[in-house]
């Protein structure tokens, strides 16, 4: 009786651990993928989405938390906006890409994380600053005005 015992809890522990770790992989495909590294050839344009750059640093706490709160908050953005982020701690080519759009745009380059919604640049992040990117995310629903765009379109003339 204890080796039929054994053998249905040994069972039993095998499948609980397969389908937790089933449930691991699967939550780890589908999770939004906020602060990822990417570079400029990335970027798409979907005509029936806007983007968001976000310009952010490896080991950043304000970076972190802005991601978190993006995750948390999919509603606000999924729907009409792709992310696009750039690491610019490590990452020379990004560095030098958030340097040229700030120049571009006619600002300094404040630090991470750097945010641009349509024509609205917002720089840092913390719970205070909550409201702040929900606006930017609602009042950039209807812009058309894409800074990358804009950008790539000024450096091929």
């Amino acid at each position: 009786m204890d080796n039929k015992f054994l053998k249905y809890f040994l069972l039993f522990l095998a499948g609980f651990i397969l389908l937790v770790s089933g449930l691991a992989i699967y939550d780890n495909l589908t999770k939004v993928k906020v602060l990822e590294e990417e570079h400029l050839a990335d970027v798409t344009f979907d005509e029936n989405k806007k983007n968001i750059y976000i310009f952010w640093g490896n080991g950043c706490a304000h970076c972190e938390d802005l991601k978190a709160f993006l995750e948390a908050n999919t509603e606000l953005w999924e729907s009409d906006y792709q992310i696009f982020s750039f690491e610019t701690w490590k990452d020379e080519e990004n560095q030098n890409l958030m340097d040229d759009l700030m120049e571009f745009l006619g600002r300094e380059n404040e630090g991470t994380p750097t945010v641009i919604i349509g024509d609205e640049v917002l720089v840092g992040y913390g719970d205070n600053m909550q409201d702040t990117y929900k606006n930017a995310l609602e009042s950039q629903k209807e812009n058309d005005y894409d800074a990358i765009r804009e950008y790539q379109s000024e450096q091929q003339q």
